[in-house]
């Protein structure tokens, strides 16, 4: 099959991790890969993978230049395939799928559009506009679980344009040997200067304001607080924050304000190699989000064995079932308490820390998640 993933992003995260994905493992079976996303880093690594990549992203909401030059694109490559992830692209691209006669037409907001932390109005309109054109002109537009299919129905996709395929991991690479866990964990400690014997709350994403890491910097100041109300030496516990966005420097000052600067430490973008370093290094996993399409760094967070407090969101309550800890999403206090039991109880949740490994290994697994894929191309196709 000729394949082509068109997205608007340039930088590694989520959705581009779930496309990178999906890339190597359609090329790995065979299938001829085509790629049209933003110049950088995440290109580079399309291109690495033996993906004939195009440097290329609309300039405008939507954009007859572009739509235009991807029409031409698809026809001139005789592309079967065209899968487009998020908004903006996910626009374009149907247009021009449906200008060149593509066979087949997917498409993938990850994060349901009316879930995005954006003012009412443009929400709306971005809602109305997306409901027409996919249930005009998408194949299938792609849920990652049974929850957000829900909330893409109330949107108004038609179900019958709605698939659910849940994300998918390569298990063997976060499962780490203990010593080579000890290794890594001392590296980390190491370069952020932090003692031996620490205790690290650990969060890795993007920084940006659905990823609510203004409720985790305030949890972790209550944390700090009641525990030192509770005569609690704690002064080896600390907080790693791992990832960059645009909410870098407001969070940094957000840290000031709360006198808590030398126990938050921001690491920035981090380089693949560090992934598995960091998730080695961290004693438990919070992840505050107010907005999920899935969560794949829960899903890495319970593959790597450590403890993870999440927000009750539905779509990471499907993702992490019964073997990860919960706190009312938003709320920072009910977020503080759950770090307080899971700090002093540690050594009881090592039953939870490997049903939460188990579990991945048997409905997250990447064979399962690129057959999800590659069984609905052929479908589309008749084949």
């Amino acid at each position: 099959m000729k394949i082509l993933y068109v997205l608007n992003s340039g930088n590694i995260g989520g959705m581009e991790q779930h496309t990178l994905d999906l890339a190597k493992g359609m090329i790995d079976r065979g299938h001829e890969l085509f790629v049209w996303c933003a110049d950088g880093k995440l290109a580079q690594l399309f291109s690495d993978l033996g993906a004939d990549v195009t440097r290329k992203t609309p300039s405008l909401d939507i954009d007859p230049v572009y739509i235009f030059a991807l029409s031409r694109f698809l026809k001139s490559k005789k592309i079967e395939i065209m899968h487009s992830h998020e908004l903006k692209a996910s626009v374009n691209a149907l247009i021009a799928g449906a200008l060149s006669g593509t066979p087949a037409r997917i498409t993938h907001t990850h994060t349901p559009i009316s879930e995005w932390q954006i003012e009412g109005l443009k929400k709306k309109v971005d809602t109305a506009v997306y409901r027409f054109l996919v249930n005009k002109f998408s194949s299938r537009e792609i849920a990652l679980t049974d929850s957000r299919k829900y909330i893409k129905q109330l949107e108004g996709i038609k179900e019958e344009k709605l698939e659910v395929i849940p994300n998918g991991l390569d298990t063997a690479r976060f499962s780490v040997g203990e010593l080579q866990r000890r290794d890594y964990r001392h590296e980390i400690l190491e370069r952020l200067d932090l003692p031996s014997n620490a205790f690290i709350f650990g969060n890795i994403s993007r920084l940006t304001k659905e990823k609510g890491h203004d409720v985790l910097l305030d949890a972790f100041a209550q944390f700090l607080k009641s525990s030192e109300d509770r005569k609690l030496d704690i002064s080896n516990v600390f907080l790693v924050i791992a990832g960059g966005g645009e909410l870098e420097g407001s969070l940094k000052a957000k840290v000031s304000e709360l006198g808590i600067t030398e126990r938050v430490f921001f690491t920035g973008r981090f380089e693949d190699a560090d992934l598995i370093k960091l998730y080695s290094t961290f004693d438990a996993f919070l992840f505050p989000s107010l907005a999920e399409g899935f969560g794949l760094v829960l899903v890495e967070a319970m593959a790597s064995g450590i403890s993870v407090i999440c927000s009750d969101l539905d779509v990471l309550k499907e993702v992490g079932g019964p073997t990860v800890m919960y706190f009312e999403t938003g709320n920072a206090l009910a977020l503080s308490e759950k770090m307080y039991d899971l700090y002093m109880r540690f050594d009881r949740f090592a039953e939870l820390r490997e049903s939460a490994v188990q579990r991945v290994a048997e409905l997250f697994t990447m064979e399962r998640f690129l057959d999800g894929y590659e069984n609905l191309y052929k479908e589309l196709l008749n084949i």
